[in-house]
């Protein structure tokens, strides 16, 4: 139990740097959103690759894809023409993090705070 609680305190912490490599060495640039696009998620559930979907940002004639997807399509659909302010570093590939979207940080905590409750319970 010990070892598994490390392991996810790890991995929480690999999904903040992965976010904030780009927040804090990137440009906050403004971009509108034209479009949304289906991708892989980047995991599987039950064997099968989870689907999101990715607004498509167009920043100086280029074309970015958010890292996070939209909850709900038919909300998504409502926001293209809107403009929105992104962090976008190049050397990092297309993806563009949204400036106000806490998702990951609360999806960390989470997996932080379970991490901890296994390596408190295995320590007593």
């Amino acid at each position: 139990m010990l070892i598994l609680g490390i392991i996810i305190i790890i991995v929480s912490l690999y999904l903040l740097y992965l976010k904030y490599r780009v927040v804090f060495t990137g440009e906050k640039c403004k971009g509108k959103i034209i479009g949304i696009v289906d991708q892989n998620a980047g995991y599987t559930v039950g064997g099968v690759f989870v689907k999101k979907h990715a607004y498509i940002i167009k920043i100086k004639n280029k074309k970015y894809y958010t890292a996070h997807g939209c909850i709900l399509l038919s909300l998504g659909k409502r926001k293209i023409g809107k403009e929105i302010f992104v962090f976008k570093n190049e050397k990092y590939g297309k993806e563009v993090f949204k400036c106000f979207d806490f998702r990951i940080e609360i999806v960390t905590f989470l997996t932080f705070l379970s991490g901890v409750f296994l390596i408190y319970e295995s320590l007593q």
